[in-house]
């Protein structure tokens, strides 16, 4: 488990929703809590998953950008099954 003192926010946040629960995540840490913590497949399931895990951890760990993690976050959120959502600030949203 990656030291989760230090945060780094994405571009954008990503919105989850599913039935009966809506996630908003802005940030890798964000991301690492709501895959440990959140998450509707069990631990062991979602290749998408495992690598979204151990892109936050490389984030956290200063090895690589926060975007890489909100687009390995992305592609697990879709495994998951949950609708994903995003605004640009052009959306005015």
């Amino acid at each position: 488990m990656p030291g989760l003192t230090q945060d780094r926010l994405w571009s954008e946040a990503v919105i989850l929703e599913a039935p009966n629960r809506v996630l908003r995540v802005q940030s890798t840490r964000d991301a690492y809590l709501c895959l440990k913590n959140h998450w509707p497949l069990p631990d062991g399931e979602g290749s998408a998953r495992r690598e979204a895990l151990a892109a936050c951890d490389r984030v956290i760990d200063g090895e690589d950008e926060p975007d890489a993690a909100r687009a390995a976050f992305m592609k697990a959120a879709e495994e998951a099954q949950f609708s994903v959502h995003s605004w640009t600030s052009n959306d005015g949203g």
